[in-house]
């Protein structure tokens, strides 16, 4: 009975030894959303790749989905109890992307690279 009801608050704790607790129960659809923006970009990211005809990279596609965790996880540890988990999730993700390809731009025009 211990061990069930120490398991349990386990579940609840934001940080377990210093790590964040991705198991929490109220954190579920913020981490579904995260994993199925990542598959989708993925997805997308070969796609446009394809019809370009080059090799698609998936560098960017991992370096939004860890960035965008990151600040949703911000988010989530200074309010587990936000509204509309899933709808900020995805404008977080969303925001990363854009913001992330707006310095790539900037820095290739920077450079001198042709568009």
């Amino acid at each position: 009975m211990y061990n069930q009801n120490s398991n349990k608050m386990e579940e609840e704790e934001l940080l377990i030894n210093g790590k964040f607790n991705n198991k929490h129960s109220k954190y579920k659809s913020i981490k579904y959303t995260n994993v199925t923006l990542l598959i989708l970009f993925y997805f997308l990211e070969v796609v446009f790749a394809e019809v370009d005809g080059q090799t698609p990279s998936i560098l960017g596609v991992f370096i939004t989905f860890f960035i965008a965790r990151y600040f949703i996880r911000e988010i989530f540890k200074k309010n587990p109890d936000f509204n509309y988990k899933i709808l900020k999730t995805f404008g977080v993700y969303l925001s990363v992307f854009i913001i992330k390809n707006i310095i790539l731009l900037l820095i290739l025009v920077l450079l001198g690279v042709e568009i």
